[in-house]
């Protein structure tokens, strides 16, 4: 790994993205709220999220051994041979014939991870109304939804959420969230709170690094005028702030880390949790890593050809993200960090079981995700897909789990979030005995339920309802704290969003709605958690 020039300033207009050995990565900062964490789980644990872009086709990742012939008939070219050489890895023959399975023969990694108990299978994977259009997918993923209209248009990522609900910046010196492997800033780390501090840095000496990025801007005014100027002015001074204490404490982790002597392959994937690992090693405390593979979207050229079909663009695919993975969680351990890592693969929907005319598989719906660590239940969760009378598509209700599932075990078994932060997540419909098994027993986190400030809000009352222009919303709240006024279309998009100070006692609020065309809204109070505290219809003349 090269020390020098692994950050190089580019441009200032843009300040946005940095660069690590090479990796493009993002920081997310976070605004507000109370730690609901243990200090002891807090400085120690983080997740590692591996987007694998573009959909990855399941059915030739894991093969159900005892319907290879239904398989093979849905698949007549690009079928895994069943046995030999080249053919599929029986992933465990201790298990019942039903749940026993074949890993794609680029796999081998996987093989030794399952057999290692560090690898847990989640079959048919999915949310109630999947979306195949990949840039749809991803942002209802990345936004916690599940295609219904009433969680399709969510405003902020769920990581955010997550990260905003369970953590005070102000106590962190490292960004909460950074994304490496991808241009584009995820969705998942977008915020309603404040814009996040993005900073477009590449190829900078280190020791130079930080002296550049501290003078840009300079000198914030010290007087700043009460006004929309002013407001802009702030702003951009807090920005550089923050720019410039994340970019010291990068570069601080960054050189203070390394890794061990184990060995990482020439992939891209590779060398971004080689990075990963070598910032958590420097002492970094961010919670989320969100790295990143493309290519999965396999329409043609899956395989190499009907007699090769072990070999291909989606053999390779797999063989950097299993020989990626092994590597960084031998890295892991070799260093006494595995305890502190869980990591999980996800794509943004799976691909048909029936092979399409060009060598490969068109989008479809369900599909696996890859939980990875030392400290997870290794083994499978659920069952393959019953493959007799599919044609096209998996029918939806063999969705056996969804994706907020995995996360909110994740984020509560591992980091420890409490109910109050899952709430804030908006994903409280996965906690409790709908949480997977995941984790090990005797490596759950026992969260100290401190629960923040609890506002409730009662005798909600709108008048006139209906509305011609103007609506008085009256309410009685327990607490003093700012809170959001909403207003939602019937499609569960935002038609306005306004902060509101209240007081404890009364409170009333008129607003103006003339702007806004005939039709039902569903009107709500929401939180800085983002819950809802109180909310009703009301109908537009």
């Amino acid at each position: 790994m090269e020390r020098r020039k692994f950050i190089q300033l580019s441009a200032l207009s843009s300040a946005s993205t940095l660069f690590l050995n090479g990796n493009q990565v993002q920081a997310f900062s976070k605004t507000t709220l109370l730690n609901t964490i243990p200090s002891s789980i807090i400085e120690e644990r983080a997740i590692v999220l591996i987007q694998l872009s573009g959909g990855n086709d399941g059915l030739n990742t894991l093969i159900p051994f005892n319907q290879y012939d239904e398989y093979a008939n849905l698949r007549p070219t690009i079928k895994i041979k069943e046995s030999g050489s080249n053919g599929g890895i029986p992933l465990d023959n201790t298990l019942a014939l039903e749940d026993q399975l074949l890993l794609h023969p680029s796999l081998t990694a996987f093989k030794s991870l399952y057999d290692a108990g560090k690898l847990n299978i989640i079959h048919n994977v999915g949310y109630p109304v999947i979306n195949k259009s990949h840039f749809a997918a991803r942002a209802l993923m990345f936004k916690g939804g599940d295609g219904t209209p009433e969680n399709a248009n969510k405003a902020s990522g769920w990581m955010a959420r997550f990260l905003h609900s369970g953590y005070d910046y102000a106590n962190y010196e490292d960004p909460l969230g950074i994304q490496l492997g991808s241009k584009k800033p995820s969705l998942g780390f977008h915020s309603e709170h404040e814009h996040k501090v993005d900073v477009n840095l590449t190829g900078q000496d280190v020791s130079g690094y930080y002296s550049v990025i501290s003078n840009l801007g300079n000198p914030t005014p010290t007087n700043i005028p009460s006004s929309d100027y002013g407001k802009n002015i702030k702003f951009i001074g807090d920005v550089e702030s923050t720019t410039n204490a994340y970019s010291e404490r990068i570069s601080e982790v960054f050189n203070a880390g390394s890794n061990s002597s184990v060995s990482y392959p020439q992939y891209d994937l590779a060398n971004q949790l080689k990075t990963v690992a070598k910032m958590i090693k420097g002492g970094s405390k961010t919670k989320i890593f969100l790295v990143h593979i493309g290519g999965f979207d396999t329409h043609a050229d899956q395989v190499a050809s009907s007699a090769d079909s072990h070999l291909g663009n989606h053999a390779n695919l797999l063989k950097e993200l299993g020989d990626s993975i092994e590597s960084f969680q031998n890295d892991l351990e070799a260093m006494g960090l595995a305890e502190k890592i869980v990591t999980a693969t996800f794509t943004e929907f799976g691909r048909k079981p029936i092979e399409n005319g060009n060598l490969g598989t068109d989008h479809g719906n369900l599909g696996p995700m890859f939980v990875i660590g030392k400290h997870i239940n290794g083994g499978i969760n659920g069952a393959s897909a019953d493959l007799s009378g599919v044609t096209k598509h998996y029918d939806e209700t063999s969705m056996q789990f969804d994706y907020r599932q995995v996360f909110t075990t994740m984020i509560s078994d591992f980091l420890g979030a409490s109910e109050n932060v899952v709430t804030g997540t908006e994903f409280d419909d996965f906690n409790g005995s709908n949480k997977m098994n995941l984790i090990e027993e005797s490596q759950v986190a026992n969260v100290e339920h401190i629960n923040p400030t609890e506002i409730k809000t009662n005798q909600l009352n709108i008048y006139p309802n209906p509305i011609e222009e103007e609506v008085s919303i009256k309410f009685v709240s327990e607490g003093i704290e700012r809170v959001h006024i909403v207003l939602y279309n019937l499609k569960g998009g935002i038609s306005f969003k306004i902060p509101q100070d209240v007081v404890s006692g009364i409170n009333l609020i008129p607003l103006n709605i003339a702007h806004l065309t005939t039709g039902n809204y569903v009107l709500a109070i929401k939180d800085s958690y983002n819950r809802t505290l109180n909310k009703e219809l009301v109908f537009k003349r």
